[in-house]
């Protein structure tokens, strides 16, 4: 189990991560090792198990240096409810099923930063 994981590691490294378009968000805030790189270190050296444990604590993280470090996205944001009326029309509308004003929407899913927990992401010292 241990060479599959590993081998499964090496093929994300060699031929998906390039041509994802971007790096691991640790990485590029702290300038240490990306996720790959110290799960494939951590499998080796300690085991499937393990180093799993180790890569999950490390995925994260990188999580948290995401959500905390990276520009905001723009995304497009759909209105709620079962009308295709725009936001924009006065709130007097007087249906019971359908309001025009109701824009609450599905907002993504990010993870709500109130309920996680504080975890220290140490700052790049190349910079």
């Amino acid at each position: 189990m241990r060479q599959l994981a590993l081998a499964a590691i090496r093929l994300y490294q060699r031929h998906l991560s390039p041509h994802k378009g971007f790096c691991c968000a640790y990485r590029h805030h702290t300038g240490h090792a990306s996720c790959s790189t110290l799960g494939y270190r951590a499998i080796r050296r300690l085991g499937l198990w393990r180093g799993i444990g180790v890569l999950r604590q490390r995925l994260g993280k990188c999580g948290v240096a995401h959500r905390r470090y990276s520009r905001p996205q723009n995304v497009f944001r759909h209105q709620a409810g079962f009308c295709d009326l725009s936001c924009d029309l006065p709130c007097d509308f007087d249906s019971t099923s359908c309001s025009p004003c109701d824009c609450g929407g599905d907002w993504g899913s990010r993870k709500d930063e109130s309920k996680e927990q504080q975890v220290h992401i140490p700052p790049n010292s190349l910079r």
